[in-house]
């Protein structure tokens, strides 16, 4: 393991609340290369959230956390963590996860194949992950540990659904990690056969302070939350080769939200089917009046685009926070900004994209001329990026909530009307009118560009503080 000799973890006078209940105070202990800390507790002591807290995904209430050893490296970003939620695309296949981890989280070790042969999943590397069991989804997620090298290891309940061969291997997996100089804390019910092991008990009786750096006592105080460090920063890195990590991530990302979107279907193909039904029952109701049809026919597509791009917007981050994967991308070095504008990407190029150039052939259904159409695929290529970056943050708003769709289409639909408006307006002024097309045309681009800022803004603070 590269860069785990000197790593140190210290915490001081932790505490956490959870809906205004208090979990755990005045926890503290720390860590050092090699070492390891079984988290025990009764169920509902608070050992998930102090995983939480270290992997980032909480706020503690009070406390300190410090680091030595890391770099110039948020905490969150020199951990693996693997919770209850194994964070795998059932879509994907067991090598495209680890592919997708590995080119995510930096710092590459073991190629995908290599990290399923050192848990014994080799053979199922090819298949996706909807068709392997319980234990071997938490054995590819366990992989993800080799595929990525960091040196702390956070594991919730490490040997669950896990047979015995499979627990061995685990252990094995653990001790050489510890044996290069890594950190590894489990919150576990029973016991691990490792080395240099400290136990930390929460709830029930505080424990004492104790050689092994383990204990509680002291008031809390209210430190800042991430990251403090007991040396001064390492220098930053080349700027050019951060700068290309950070686009390789975000390119990762992408691909794997459109390879999903690809194997599942989703928003992009019914998207396409509501507007065809939008535009195929709108002239059925207003009769064969052709010159009416041409009239109103970009209000007809605008509003087909408004309410198609709509669909499936509610999975936009929902999905990736019910199966883990958000923990994932909250421990990649991606800013949680650019996560957003990555999702809206994907999501636009399987929703907009499509509407945009399928519209030429819908707008047969309305009559409109072919300078029409041009300028209905021209407004919607502009258009419809706004309206899902203001959705983007009616979807992190509601990503923790479940059957959220029409909670964000009350949220965002009247935030959408602008957008609409001027789409509108933009495409009938290329068909004659007192406007001048450019005018209007502008202005929807400048609404998508304002949208962009403040949807990324907007989607990554909800995102950040949706827990």
């Amino acid at each position: 393991m590269q860069g785990a000799v000197g790593v140190r973890i210290e915490i001081e006078n932790l505490a956490c609340r959870r809906s205004g209940r208090l979990v755990f105070e005045r926890l503290s202990f720390s860590l050092g290369a090699g070492e390891c800390l079984l988290v025990t507790g009764r169920n509902g002591a608070g050992k998930s959230s102090l995983l939480s807290i270290l992997a980032g995904r909480l706020a503690a209430d009070a406390g300190s956390i410090r680091t030595e050893g890391i770099g110039e490296r948020a905490l969150p970003e020199a951990l693996h963590l693997v919770g209850h939620r194994d964070a795998l695309k059932s879509a994907l296949t067991a090598e495209e996860n680890l592919a997708f981890a590995r080119g995510l989280l930096g710092e590459p070790a073991l190629s995908p194949p290599d990290a399923l042969r050192a848990v014994g999943l080799e053979q199922v590397a090819d298949l996706p992950v909807a068709y392997l069991s319980a234990g071997q989804r938490r054995r590819v997620a366990l992989a993800r540990l080799l595929v990525a090298d960091r040196p702390l290891w956070l594991l919730d309940e490490p040997t669950a659904a896990l047979d015995a061969a499979a627990q061995e291997s685990l252990f094995g997996l653990m001790r050489a990690h510890l044996a290069e100089g890594g950190l590894i804390i489990a919150a576990t019910h029973t016991p691990l056969p490792l080395p240099d092991t400290k136990e930390l008990r929460i709830g029930g009786q505080r424990p004492s302070p104790s050689r092994g750096g383990v204990g509680g006592g002291g008031e809390s105080s209210h430190q800042p939350r991430f990251p403090k460090t007991l040396e001064p920063p390492d220098p930053p890195p080349d700027a050019p080769i951060r700068g290309g990590a950070l686009t390789r991530t975000f390119l990762a990302l992408i691909a794997r939200d459109l390879k999903v979107a690809a194997r599942i279907g989703g928003s992009g193909a019914l998207g396409l089917v509501f507007f065809l039904m939008m535009v195929t029952l709108v002239p059925f109701a207003l009769g064969p009046d052709l010159n009416l049809l041409s009239r109103i026919g970009p209000a007809i597509l605008w509003l087909s685009a408004v309410l198609a791009t709509l669909i499936g917007l509610d999975r936009l981050f929902q999905a990736d926070e019910e199966d883990g994967s958000l923990d994932l991308l909250r421990s990649s070095p991606l800013p949680l900004e650019l996560v957003a504008v990555a999702k809206v990407t994907a999501h636009w190029l399987t929703t907009g994209l499509p509407l945009a150039l399928a519209c030429p052939v819908f707008g047969l259904l309305v009559a409109l001329p072919p300078l029409g159409m041009a300028a209905m695929v021209a407004t919607l290529l502009v258009g419809t990026p706004a309206l899902t970056f203001v959705g983007a943050v009616g979807a992190a708003l509601t990503s923790t909530i479940r059957r959220g769709g029409l909670i964000v289409a009350i949220l965002v639909l009247p935030l959408m009307i602008p957008t609409l408006i001027f789409g509108v307006s933009a495409a009938s002024a290329a068909l004659g009118g007192t406007v001048a097309f450019a005018t209007p045309f502008l202005v929807l681009a400048a609404l998508s560009l304002v949208a962009a800022v403040i949807g990324t803004i907007g989607a990554a603070a909800a995102l950040r503080w949706s827990e």
